[in-house]
């Protein structure tokens, strides 16, 4: 009897098995095809790689496509790996986490008051030089390290150093400089020998103006529909906020690396793991994701963008990169997404319909999304409104459901009962769904 309960129970059991590769393969050929998404992901759970891939190009002008083993700008995910940079030299006892920035640079404007550990959580109030205005006049230019942290240092600071959070490349840029004050080394030389010569990353380092890399990937954006190649920046002010270039390999060796004693010691990992103030750690952000403990952090840099995601309670990790300026921080969500059951939609593409303006009243009033919007109507359309920013007209296409006009993936859906009144609001976000709030 046991046997036969157990054969009728078989067909039940694998009918409700997912094939979570296609699955998220799947999400990421209708990005490709319908988003014109490039770029290259892996996603790992519990030591098995489910998808690895590359998509699109890396090279338009040669049509070589981006592979497995193309090698991205990762920008600011750097900030973790020079954060573990500083972490070592406490360990060795050659600064602490106490440390002033005066120490290391005397007669910096409140640099008795910045520490260290302010520097890695974001919360010196220094300003953020990629924010200053006039930041693209210089972005091409190479300047030497001390003519860089000379055009910020004198520029006013957002607050009273540890008062607050707010993100700061700048001080990111310090730590780099601290970092070799403190070694005795130059950044990249430190990096290579303490970490990725450690870790046989041999596909990652420090992005130069005058290396030459096999396999590496170019830069695009969108521009009125179009690709056009991204804006050039030059690799001296990214510095160790944002200069490292990397691959999927790499990265998920990074990842296997941050379970263990390799680099840096259980101490220093739950120092680096620790949120702060927004959440923020040292180089990561600590919050959750659907219920899921996640440390994460997004890099983005003129071309590139990539995000690299860990939910170590679950041991799964995403790692999204994106040569063609695509958010992947929503490609990520998606992927995490489809693993935890959570459904996603397939992109699409939209298409406007004609619909009776004076349906539109309907959607008037006031919602919350993270943030307070508007819904408007005008000259018989309707827009998102919020303040400080232009209105997006948002197109119908359907009665209940309407895309933004400004090309990102998003989408508001209306239900509605037989007589038009509004009885849920949902919110799409490139594949993901939630429910919003009318509050006026």
């Amino acid at each position: 009897m046991k046997k036969l309960i157990l054969v009728l129970l078989l067909p039940l059991s694998i009918a409700a098995q997912k094939n979570y590769p296609k699955l998220m393969d799947d999400y990421m050929l209708a990005l490709t095809n319908v988003k014109d998404f490039s770029g290259a992901v892996l996603v790992m759970k519990q030591g098995k790689v489910l998808l690895k891939k590359g998509y699109g190009m890396a090279d338009r002008e040669w049509n070589i496509p981006n592979t497995t083993d193309t090698r991205f700008r990762i920008g600011s995910v750097t900030k973790q790996f020079t954060a573990a940079c500083i972490l070592q030299l406490e360990e060795a006892g050659k600064l602490s986490l106490d440390d002033k920035l005066s120490k290391y640079y005397p007669g910096y404007p409140k640099g008795d008051s910045v520490s260290i550990h302010m520097l890695l959580n974001h919360t010196s109030g220094i300003a953020n030089f990629t924010a200053i205005p006039g930041f693209e006049d210089v972005e091409r230019l190479s300047w030497s390290r001390d003519s860089m942290v000379a055009w910020f240092k004198d520029k006013p600071y957002n607050f009273s150093p540890g008062s607050k959070y707010a993100y700061s490349n700048s001080g990111y840029f310090l730590l780099g400089c601290i970092v070799e004050k403190a070694s005795g080394q130059t950044y990249d030389a430190y990096l290579r020998q303490h970490i990725l010569d450690k870790l046989s990353m041999k596909n990652s380092g420090v992005d130069k103006l005058d290396i030459v890399l096999p396999l590496r990937a170019r830069g695009y954006l969108k521009k009125d529909g179009e690709t056009i190649n991204a804006d050039f920046i030059s690799m001296e002010w990214p510095f160790s906020a944002g200069a490292l270039y990397s691959t999927l390999d790499d990265m998920y060796t990074w990842d296997r690396a941050l379970y263990t004693n390799k680099i840096l010691t259980e101490a220093s990992r739950k120092k680096m793991f620790t949120p702060g103030k927004r959440n923020y750690g040292y180089g990561f952000v600590i919050d959750s994701l659907e219920g899921h403990f996640r440390i994460w952090h997004n890099g983005d840099i003129p071309g590139f963008s990539t995000n690299f995601s860990r939910f170590v309670n679950d041991d799964i990790c995403t790692i999204v990169f994106s040569n063609n300026g695509i958010n992947t921080n929503f490609v990520a969500i998606a992927l995490a997404d489809i693993l935890f059951d959570v459904p996603v939609e397939l992109p699409y593409i939209h298409k406007e319909v004609k619909i009776d303006p004076a349906i539109l009243s309907r959607y008037i009033g006031k919602y919350s999304v993270g943030i307070t919007i508007e819904m408007i109507v005008k000259d018989g359309k309707l827009y998102r409104h919020t303040n400080g920013v232009p209105d997006i007209e948002l197109i119908p296409e359907s009665e209940t459901k309407f895309f933004y006009g400004d090309g990102s993936d998003r989408q508001f859906e209306f239900e509605v009962d037989a007589a038009g009144k509004v009885l849920k609001v949902w919110f799409h976000n490139s594949g993901q769904k939630g429910e919003i709030k009318k509050i006026e």
